[in-house]
């Protein structure tokens, strides 16, 4: 029997599940020619929210991260992982931002592409594929396990054989939040490698404390390759540990023949580093949760909806909500919950708790869902819930990407608008992937000559940073006597990232350092009449960007509002196409849940 390979995680998903994706390139690079002398089937290193943290909280360039890695790592090829279409976001993206972004991560050093569609929704794992399998990289076509009605072992045979139909290497089996038993991993891998040929590999998380007997299990069934982290970053939200795989494995006809003496070197190491990490390390994402079988939520989102539930002083509504989930996600169609569809399904979960009745509010990004701005669920969403959320009008049947016009010449437009010189392809790509953050954190001798300074900031509005960059407005001084009341503040954790919330007298969430107003001041827009065409806040927040102007034609899924709450980005999208008839959002203004920022018509 040939022996099991194993990708190491410590790079990118074990400190992503347990640091928050915090972990420092500075301390990466001492532990990196001892990881490429382990023999590991290869590292995975790169892409998830891992880079996004690189970039929101480390302000790296993750491009120079990667091309770091690629140059002390020279043996043991490196992996990337991305959500199909939408890459490493929210929100889908350009075919020709896809094929440019990972033809780009394959020059600086990727090997292997792991790439799933959050819904899979094969339809957006076609361009990602191609484009791998164009650029030279192995391509593991995975699909999501999130049990439900309607997907079974023969729906993942199928899904399988048309994944290797658009040249998948590998199939990989993407178990976000670690609810693969044993008996279920036996006989689903045991179909693939019947009914499809491929190698298989499996990724999973110890939340359940499944994972090892998981691994065992689906190794005696046939699958090739298995996801574990160093100990020292494993277990509970992460990986099972790699020393107790490898050392459970030898010996035996599955025997991985790595280096157990090298490992627990590399794992000594990341040990003695542990404690410079402490503010981002979570204690419900060390800790095992069987009840994750019955919701599916993987640790972060789940920690962010029990704070939520705490802060508006709501926790006994906790088992309502988990079955109101639970309800949510039949309405939506069974959709596998990986991000960001989990978020969508607990925030609108969440906000039905809340309210008097179910749909009370729609949150937006629910609406997109509905739309099908994301793809096509499993199962048909519930006619009355779509009834509810679309009016009158239908959802989307073609793929998401198919509506978007290309995104690399608009962003160099862009860019030299803002004062930046776009002359890499992969400062470009940073930029649209993150357009707020990305200014800061461009090689100055990329950037064009600065613009002339602007004026001194005043409360409620926007101003250019010196780079061109929209900037959070500066706080007014505060007036004599307060305009809100004071309130508490806490830290809420999105995706692993930390986020201060303020909790005001009146019950209302404000991000943490919200300027004050002045006596009299408007901080919102002025209301407008709700309907076909009116896209709505989904959320109390600050407009940071309007991205369209009165008279402007828009395409169903463009970007139109930058919302931010919580500290978090929030791209706002046109649910309709048409022209922008009137526009009542302005940047700097806070907005309350479900207040029309414009019309479309």
């Amino acid at each position: 029997m040939p022996r099991v390979l194993i990708t190491e995680t410590v790079l990118r998903d074990a400190q992503q599940s347990l640091l928050q994706g915090r972990l420092k390139l500075q301390h990466v690079l001492p532990i990196a020619k001892t990881l490429d002398d382990i023999g590991y089937h290869s590292l995975d290193a790169w892409g998830g929210w891992a880079l996004a943290a690189s970039v929101r909280a480390l302000k790296e360039d993750p491009w120079q991260r990667l091309r770091a890695l690629r140059h002390a790592i020279t043996k043991t090829p490196l992996q990337m992982l991305i959500r199909g279409q939408t890459l490493i976001g929210n929100t889908h993206q350009a075919d020709d931002v896809v094929r440019a972004f990972i033809d780009q991560a394959v020059k600086d050093g990727i090997r292997i592409v792991r790439t799933f569609d959050p819904l899979n929704d094969m339809r957006n794992l076609e361009v990602p594929i191609e484009a791998a399998r164009k650029a030279g990289a192995r391509v593991i076509g995975a699909l999501v396990y999130s049990p439900s009605p309607a997907q079974d072992d023969a729906w993942f045979v199928r899904s399988a054989n048309r994944l290797k139909q658009m040249g998948a290497d590998w199939i990989g089996v993407e178990d976000v939040a670690g609810i693969l038993a044993p008996a279920s991993a036996r006989s689903l891998v045991a179909a693939l490698v019947n009914g499809c040929s491929l190698p298989v590999s499996i990724h999973t998380h110890s939340t359940t404390g499944f994972a090892p007997i998981t691994y065992f299990t689906a190794i005696e069934a046939g699958a090739t390759g298995v996801d574990t982290a160093l100990s020292a970053l494993a277990w509970g939200a992460s990986q099972p540990a790699t020393e107790t795989i490898v050392a459970a494995l030898k010996g035996g006809p599955h025997d991985t023949g790595l280096d157990i003496g090298r490992i627990s070197q590399a794992s000594r190491y990341v040990n003695e580093i542990h404690d410079e990490y402490l503010e981002f390390q979570d204690p419900i994402a060390f800790s095992n949760d069987v009840d994750v079988l019955e919701h599916q939520l993987p640790t972060p989102v789940l920690a962010v909806v029990i704070r939520t539930l705490r802060e508006r002083n709501a926790i006994d509504r906790y088992d309502r909500l988990i079955a109101e989930l639970i309800q949510v996600r039949k309405d939506m169609g069974y959709p596998p919950m990986a991000a960001p569809i989990n978020r969508i399904a607990a925030q609108q979960a969440l906000s039905n708790t809340l309210s008097e009745k179910r749909y009370q509010q729609i949150e937006q990004p629910f609406r997109d869902y509905v739309k099908g701005l994301f793809g096509a669920p499993p199962a048909p969403i519930d006619s009355q819930v779509r009834k509810r959320v679309l009016g009158s009008s239908e959802a989307i049947t073609m793929r998401p990407a198919d509506l978007l016009e290309p995104g690399l010449d608009r962003a160099r437009r862009e860019m030299r608008k803002l004062g930046l010189s776009p002359s890499g392809t992969d400062q470009v790509l940073t930029y649209i992937l993150f357009p707020e953050d990305a200014p800061g954190i461009m090689r100055p001798a990329l950037r064009g000559p600065e613009p002339a300074a602007a004026p001194a900031p005043t409360p409620a509005a926007t101003v250019a940073s010196e780079t061109g960059t929209a900037s959070a407005p500066a706080p007014a001084a505060e007036p004599s006597t307060p305009t809100r009341p004071s309130g508490r503040e806490f830290t809420v954790e999105v995706d692993g990232e930390p986020y201060k919330v303020r909790i005001l007298g009146d019950g209302m969430v404000a991000p943490a350092g919200t300027p004050s107003r002045a006596p009299g001041a408007s901080t919102t827009p002025q209301p407008a009449p709700s309907g076909n065409g009116a896209i709505q806040a989904p959320m109390q927040g600050m407009v940071v960007k309007v991205r369209v102007g009165k008279g402007d034609r828009v395409r169903l899924g463009d970007v139109v509002v930058v919302l931010e709450a919580m500290k978090m980005q929030n791209d706002i999208v046109a649910t309709v196409a048409g022209t922008v008839r009137e526009v009542f959002a302005r940047e700097g203004s806070i907005v309350a849940p479900n207040e029309v920022l414009m019309t479309i018509g």
